[in-house]
């Protein structure tokens, strides 16, 4: 008897374009990356749809939908959750909704006890940054709700943190040249990581 195939569609909307990731097992098939600040929801399904056609894969293999519940942009997590919770119901499979800053943290592997900031861009020249505490290993949710700086407020926020945790991804450095990293203490740890979002939050995901 021929196995069923499991496969795993994961979907981000609120960081940098978005992304999308489809995964068999521990192997990641295929991804998409946005560009478009301005995303769609009907963009974003048919990009889902292409992801799929391509690799010739029929929506009734998927039995796990991952997505984003934030930080990010308000619309975009919203687009991203309306948009899972749709495909949920009409595919009958299962729907984890996982916080993308505890995700990247279980992806970088922080652990131990204090403060983590993880700085995540929602936008041309704006990002969040998530103060997330860990407690033995564990990481907890943040107690205030995210708010976008500007990248020279970012930077004004930055400068300010000590002995602590920050991580960023690859191409949010690059973009602006290190510009704004230069500066930071040298009491802080800081962790570059680089993966498409959707990927980490579907390998990464915590109850």
């Amino acid at each position: 008897m021929k196995l069923k195939r499991k496969i795993i569609l994961s979907i981000e909307t609120a960081v940098d374009g978005g992304s999308i990731s489809v995964i068999e097992g521990e192997e990641e098939i295929d991804f998409w990356k946005g560009f478009k600040e301005d995303l769609k929801a009907e963009d974003f399904l048919g990009e889902v749809s292409k992801i799929l056609e391509k690799n010739k894969i029929e929506k009734k293999l998927i039995r796990l939908i991952t997505v984003s519940n934030g930080p990010g942009n308000s619309t975009g997590v919203k687009i991203g959750l309306a948009t899972a919770r749709g495909l949920r119901t009409a595919l009958n499979c299962e729907l984890a909704e996982v916080s993308l800053a505890k995700a990247i943290l279980k992806f970088v592997n922080i652990d131990g006890s204090g403060n983590a900031f993880v700085v995540l861009p929602v936008g041309k020249n704006f990002f969040v940054l998530e103060n997330i505490e860990l407690i033995n290993l564990n990481a907890l949710e943040s107690s205030k709700k995210s708010k976008a700086f500007t990248i020279e407020k970012l930077a004004e926020k930055l400068k300010l943190l000590s002995n602590t945790q920050i991580i960023v991804d690859r191409n949010t450095l690059e973009n602006h040249n290190y510009s704004i990293f230069n500066f930071i203490d040298a009491s802080n740890q800081l962790t570059v990581f680089e993966e498409n979002m959707a990927f980490i939050i579907a390998k990464n995901r915590a109850p």
